[in-house]
């Protein structure tokens, strides 16, 4: 596990090098970004560059899923919507009142197309990534959570002071895209 720690914690790049370099293998990810990028949230410093980390994630999540690091970060995270990916959903939780985004239920909330162009340019400006290949991601994940202490994670996490706070910010935003849902 020590090389996979030191792997997330290595100097991460651009979602622009990420998509080229990213393998198509098995492994974990950690999302960086700039401090003061998410308003009431603050997770772990990196060890040498000016960012904080925000969310670890794994794929596949599990034996039956074939999803690498390529097609689950480049597919669903960085090119994806929120209706695929947990960590937009977060992202657009906790930005969406202030970056004056709209939602919409389908059989989640999800951002209405525009604004989910708006969050990928989001993502891009402020958010930086590193990854460790793993043969089993999914058996090291809560270890790794663990260790880290992510704080937009959810699963494996709820001991993080943080937790609450992204949880209500994921319950306001579902609720309001219903609400709009209904209107």
């Amino acid at each position: 596990m020590d090389d996979v720690l030191a792997a997330l914690c290595s100097e991460p790049v651009d979602l622009a090098q990420a998509r080229v370099q990213l393998p198509g293998a098995p492994g974990l990810y950690a999302w960086w970004g700039r401090f003061g990028a998410l308003p009431g949230i603050s997770g772990p410093r990196h060890p040498s560059a000016n960012l904080q980390l925000l969310y670890v994630g794994t794929a596949p999540n599990g034996a039956a899923s074939q999803a690498t690091l390529r097609s689950r970060v480049g597919g669903d995270h960085i090119r994806g919507t929120t209706g695929s990916s947990t960590l937009r959903r977060s992202l657009a939780a906790l930005l969406s009142e202030q970056q004056g985004w709209r939602s919409r239920w389908t059989t989640r909330p999800v951002l209405v197309n525009r604004d989910e162009l708006r969050l990928s340019e989001w993502m891009a400006e402020k958010l930086r990534l590193t990854w460790a290949e793993h043969p089993q991601p999914w058996t090291v994940e809560a270890a790794v959570i663990a260790e880290l202490e992510p704080p937009l994670n959810q699963a494996d996490n709820s001991a993080h002071p943080l937790y609450a706070h992204v949880r209500e910010a994921r319950r306001r935003w579902r609720d309001e895209a219903r609400g709009d849902a209904k209107g």
